[in-house]
């Protein structure tokens, strides 16, 4: 069963904090999937990890920029289902701002809840 859920997910990771770096480990360990990361911080330790794809996003990007990218992402995904995981504080504002468009493309879902902790977005 997880590897059916390997091939079906494009898991996006907001923010290289401790819970970011969990569950970029919890995606490669339990369904044998990469992510791509979006980060302000230099996240040297996933950037050296070949599953992991860091793009440069910081949560202080004009809402247009961070929208374009996750657009591009999504535009990638192809058949995929793209996973948007909240793992850092700074985005929270971004992702209110921004829900109704995010919904319509992503499943949303916060690192507590991957990770066995607490309740969705």
């Amino acid at each position: 069963m997880n590897e059916l859920l390997g091939d079906c997910l494009f898991p996006i990771i907001l923010g290289s904090n401790t819970a970011g770096h969990a569950c970029v480990r919890r995606m490669e360990q339990r369904y044998g999937v990469g992510s791509t990361v979006l980060t302000g911080k230099r996240a040297l330790t996933l950037r050296f990890l070949p599953s992991v794809r860091v793009l440069f996003a910081p949560p202080t990007l004009h809402d247009e920029v961070l929208l374009s990218i996750l657009r591009d992402l999504d535009g990638e995904s192809g058949l995929r289902l793209p996973l948007l995981v909240a793992c850092d504080a700074a985005y929270d504002g971004f992702l209110a701002r921004n829900a109704q468009e995010l919904e319509a493309h992503f499943i949303l879902r916060r690192a507590n809840d991957l990770l066995g902790v607490g309740d969705g977005i």
